[in-house]
């Protein structure tokens, strides 16, 4: 009787971690959303998300406090950013030029999409993600090699930002 007792409440509590294991939501992965997809990033404010899209600039502000990365066709302005704190590593992993690996290439960027919240008045509201690490940035295809006799496009100033 006692061995039965034993098989009845092992019976019943793998019933149990069964029943708890259904109710758990599946894990999601975020899915990627193109920078040109403005209903799809803003429906992703404040989430984890991938963003897909070719980087149209890439550049540190004057001052050297932050990378701007703009996209081509970006909906709603969608930038990532890279702060001055993590420039050498992500330098380091990009050959020694994070921003010159960007430039120009189409890549993948993976974080949190959140409205910016610095000081540059013409950005507020400007969906942005912060890059902090090398492991968030997938180039998918670098930048087209400059064509045999044509110009390398003149430098720009930076954002300004920082």
């Amino acid at each position: 009787m006692k061995k039965l007792s034993w098989v009845v409440a092992l019976s019943m509590l793998a019933v149990r971690v069964a029943a708890l294991h259904a109710q758990e939501a599946p894990a999601t992965h975020p899915v990627v959303i193109d920078v040109t997809d403005k209903a799809a990033i803003d429906a992703a404010t404040d989430k984890d998300a991938i963003v897909e899209g070719v980087v149209e600039r890439a550049e540190w502000s004057r001052s050297g406090k932050v990378m701007n990365v703009e996209f081509k066709g970006a909906a709603n302005g969608l930038l990532a950013v890279v702060f001055e704190r993590h420039r050498a590593r992500l330098d380091e992993q990009y050959a020694g030029d994070l921003a010159k690996a960007l430039a120009g290439a189409k890549v993948r960027i993976k974080g949190t999409i959140k409205p910016y919240g610095g000081r540059v008045a013409s950005m507020k509201g400007r969906p942005q993600i912060i890059i902090e690490d090398g492991h968030q940035i997938t180039i998918l295809e670098k930048a087209p090699a400059t064509q045999p006799g044509s110009s390398p496009p003149l430098p720009s100033e930076g954002s300004g930002q920082g």
